[in-house]
């Protein structure tokens, strides 16, 4: 846990011993994401999460923060990384929130960190609104794509259709979001999905105060 100076809660991490011993069975892709807490006790819940060799979702670490910022997030990773170390070809997925980015290149300075797909789309959708509709299926078609050869072929209809999109794609970064580009096996974790699921299940907890909803939190994984 972290205080502020004048001795009030600021942040708090939590991984379960359980946690910890089972990741080493699970895959070494991390996705993180965070959700807002609502009624009258500001913050952020946090969440990294994997999934296991039968393709469950599998919890690695939760908390809760401020917001997310450049520190939070570091503060974050700093102790995923005391918790569980840096594992062979592991990396990071999350949306692209700059202080997520931020913070795995400096606390994982080796480890990559990967744009979940559908977030990239819905940013696509808001800046390019007329040509959406009919690249939607190409996009999804490209990052799901296993050759470097059929995401190229895919990429040329995105430019006739709209280069603009083609271009904001380029400078995003292939390798951050195709897995034919990936510099280390995503298998099939191309979104924050397992993540975001975690959220969706504890809506109605985010209401309570820090310490109900924490231990509805442990509850659930408990099941």
């Amino acid at each position: 846990m972290k205080k502020t100076d004048e001795n009030e809660f600021l942040y708090i991490f939590i991984a379960l011993n359980a946690f910890i011993k089972g990741f080493d069975h699970c895959r070494p892709v991390v996705v993180a994401d965070a959700s807002y807490l609502r009624g009258m006790y500001t913050g952020a819940f946090v969440i990294a999460c994997t999934m296991d060799r039968a393709g469950h979702i599998f919890p690695l670490a939760y908390g809760v923060i401020d917001s997310e910022n450049d520190a939070s997030w570091p503060w974050f990773f700093q102790n995923l990384k005391k918790a569980y170390g840096k594992r062979q070809n592991m990396c990071v997925v999350s949306d692209r929130n700059p202080s997520i980015i931020k913070a795995v290149s400096n606390v994982y300075n080796d480890v990559p960190h990967y744009a979940c797909m559908w977030h990239l789309w819905r940013n696509v959708k808001k800046l390019y609104k007329k040509s959406h509709d009919a690249l939607s299926e190409i996009f999804y078609t490209m990052a799901k794509s296993y050759s470097k050869s059929e995401f190229q072929m895919l990429m040329k209809k995105v430019e006739a259709i709209d280069i603009r999109v083609k271009n904001y794609l380029e400078l995003v970064g292939y390798e951050k979001w195709a897995r034919s580009y990936a510099t280390v096996n995503r298998g099939w974790t191309l979104t924050s999905n397992i993540a975001e699921s975690i959220n969706g299940v504890l809506v109605s907890a985010r209401e309570l105060s820090i310490y109900d909803f924490l231990e509805e939190v442990r509850l659930l994984f408990a099941k």
